[in-house]
């Protein structure tokens, strides 16, 4: 509320002074708290500075003032300068009360008691294999062999441990390494079948089948109740065989030649029928015959190659009705070549 202009100078002082009792009786009634303490709350300022009874420069004046001559009894927050700022206050009073603002205590958090930690058994030997087994059961064999490698190196004189690190070194295709473990295994442990068993399996992937089969039945022996063992056995001895019987395959010829056939080769060696014709004309000579004889002996095809025309006939005719003694190849029955001769004569002692 502005003063009127007109008012004499008598009047202005009088109000002014009317003013400034009212505003001191406003804070004999808010500051109850001076009976006891001189210095001047928060509520102290926000209710003084609503006030009604003096203009707000005249208030802030007066605020200011006290708090310089009588202290604050809080410490200046941004929060509280926010407030006190929209209520009216202005920079004056504002740095009057950041002055006055008492140093906020810090309270030192207890110091904490260490807790002594346990120091921790370090991994002995079994927790090294046990965690091994497990990461190669997982198929993580890069953890695996990891461990294999500390578990060894504590304990070189156990076969298990090359076991599986065999088995690891396997499962990573690392043949040759395996092969390497599992001969450590066998000769720390000679009567333990696995480690046979694994290693064949490893020497049948270099392509070394003797080995292998050597090795199954090393596991077979050892443990007889190993029924994998002796079916890769008896696989690897039953591709052997149809490798060596190939192999004679491939050399085998078609036929093998018999030379000569005489009644010696002969199961049933038939004589030729001379006709009458042939002997008529005084017809007479020898005649060759060549045959083909099947595995069990049977002439299965016959020419005459040489001897007279009228006589080759019955000489073809008797081959075909003949039957040997099968050619052999390697010991097996096979298909044979040969020739027969034939003698026509009209004079049985020549």
């Amino acid at each position: 509320m502005r003063l009127a202009t007109n008012q004499s100078p008598k009047t202005r002082n009088t109000n002014v002074l009317s003013v400034m009792f009212l505003v001191s009786l406003s804070f004999s009634m808010t500051f109850a708290v001076s009976a006891q303490s001189a210095q001047l709350g928060l509520a102290d300022l926000v209710i003084a500075l609503r006030s009604k009874k003096a203009t707000l420069p005249e208030r802030n004046k007066l605020l200011t003032e006290a708090v310089r001559q009588r202290g604050i009894t809080f410490a200046l927050t941004s929060d509280i300068e926010k407030e006190l700022v929209t209520t009216g206050a202005d920079p004056e009073l504002i740095t009057a009360i950041r002055t006055k603002s008492p140093t906020p205590k810090v309270v030192e958090p207890p110091k904490p008691v260490a807790t002594p930690v346990p120091t921790p058994t370090p991994p002995d030997f079994s927790f090294y294999q046990k965690r091994a087994d497990e990461s190669a059961g997982k198929g993580d064999f890069t953890a695996a062999l990891t461990d294999y490698n500390k578990a060894a190196e504590m304990k070189s004189t156990e076969p298990s441990v090359f076991l599986g690190r065999g088995k690891t070194h396997f499962g990573m295709k690392s043949y040759e390494l395996s092969i390497s473990d599992f001969d450590r295994s066998i000769e720390l442990n000679p009567k333990a079948s696995m480690p046979y068993f694994n290693r064949a399996a490893a020497y049948e992937k270099l392509g070394n089948s003797e080995k292998a089969m050597a090795d199954y039945k090393a596991a077979a022996d050892l443990d007889p109740s190993n029924e994998a063992a002796k079916t890769n056995l008896a696989r690897l001895q039953a591709a052997a065989e149809k490798a060596r019987l190939d192999a004679i395959a491939a050399k085998r010829p078609e036929f093998v030649t018999m030379g000569n056939l005489t009644s010696a080769n002969a199961v049933r060696m038939v004589s030729p029928t001379y006709s009458t014709i042939a002997q008529r004309s005084n017809i007479e000579g020898r005649v060759t015959v060549e045959v083909e004889v099947d595995d069990k002996g049977n002439v299965v095809s016959a020419k005459a190659v040489e001897g007279h025309q009228m006589l080759r006939a019955a000489a073809e005719d008797a081959a075909l009705k003949s039957k040997f003694k099968p050619a052999t190849y390697d010991n097996q029955p096979m298909k044979g070549k040969g020739s027969i001769t034939y003698n026509f004569t009209l004079r049985p002692n020549r």
